[in-house]
């Protein structure tokens, strides 16, 4: 099994290897700590108190989308880490799924809600960036 390996001084971790997968990539205690859980997903916390695992899981299914709106991927972020608001997720979009203006959608099972967390979006690269509290463990959406 292959670990993460630390990229000073940004603190960014990058798990390489399939084994790993099966338990999350490794985050760490810090400041502005940065994994790459996949390939086209990272995700950069504020303050992380407590080392633990997040997992990003890719779906084609998950809750109805907003109104208007047609949901074209979904994510299931989980994370075991104790950490601080606000996470930035930051996503490299197919470029078959980048329109004009693409958003980034949080679920939210208590209210039964969607709530747009978009930030940013880099057409030229193709980069979608958005903010949440935190990740515990939620559904994300790209429209």
């Amino acid at each position: 099994m292959k670990t993460a390996k630390m990229i000073k001084p940004d603190q960014i971790y990058y798990t390489r290897g399939k084994s790993v997968s099966k338990i999350g990539t490794p985050t760490f205690e810090g400041k502005t700590v940065t994994i790459l859980p996949t390939i086209d997903v990272s995700l950069t916390f504020k303050e992380v108190s407590r080392k633990g695992y997040t997992t990003v899981t890719e779906s084609g299914k998950g809750p109805e989308p907003p109104a208007r709106y047609k949901i074209r991927l979904y994510y299931r972020i989980k994370t075991t880490a104790v950490h601080s608001a606000p996470v930035e997720i930051r996503i490299i979009l197919q470029s078959d799924f980048v329109t004009s203006h693409p958003r980034l959608w949080r679920w939210y099972p208590a209210k039964k809600r969607w709530e747009n967390i978009t930030k940013h979006f880099s057409k030229k690269y193709r980069l979608l960036i958005g903010e949440t509290r935190d990740c515990l463990e939620s559904v994300f959406g790209v429209t």
